[in-house]
């Protein structure tokens, strides 16, 4: 990463997942009960795509820090090759992670869509070994990693989070796909 970038992701400010969940559950909530279009509360609109990157890198990030057991950060920096940057650190060593999203939609906006779909489309990203792929698996479907066929991948990391509860109260985050995977599970923060 070159020094440039560095300055710009410490110009940005940092979102502390599980404070910024806690807010988003409430508004959640809200919208849940209101009158407002099914795309809208789902946040699947053009203006919404950003607020729907952001909880996503959240609740990605959150399972890190759970899975970790220290904090794991999302500075909202978007380039053409990265979402956001996920941000940690080691013994006063500050570690980044340009994290690209990706999403296996739920059936009802494309029954065609699978996991394993997504996953090979990742191919296209030649050049990409400091890029973390981290795919949400929006859909009600039981994970069953050893179902998934890797291909060859330039990725520094691919993982794979999702709902297992249909209130999403419960999550799992399974990966780093490309080493030994393991499989955490974590409550949504309330």
């Amino acid at each position: 990463m070159d020094r440039a970038w560095l300055n710009k992701t410490s110009r940005a400010m940092r979102i502390d997942p599980e404070k910024a969940l806690q807010k988003l559950r409430t508004l959640e909530y809200e919208l849940a009960c209101s009158d407002l279009a099914a795309r809208v509360k789902s946040l699947r609109t053009n203006s919404l795509k950003r607020d729907r990157e952001l909880r996503e890198a959240c609740l990605f990030c959150f399972g890190m820090s759970q899975r970790i057991e220290q904090s794991v950060w999302v500075y909202p920096i978007e380039e053409s090759d990265f979402d956001f940057v996920a941000g940690w650190e080691v013994d006063d060593e500050q570690h980044l992670a340009p994290t690209q999203l990706k999403e296996v939609v739920p059936k009802e906006r494309n029954s065609n869509a699978t996991l394993q779909g997504v996953i090979d489309g990742l191919v296209k990203y030649r050049t990409s070994e400091q890029l973390t792929v981290a795919i949400h698996l929006n859909q009600q479907v039981k994970f069953d990693p050893n179902q998934i066929i890797l291909p060859s991948l330039n990725l520094a990391a691919l993982w794979v989070f999702g709902s297992l509860a249909r209130d999403q109260s419960q999550w799992f985050l399974y990966g780093n796909m490309l080493e030994e995977a393991t499989y955490t599970t974590f409550q949504y923060p309330a």
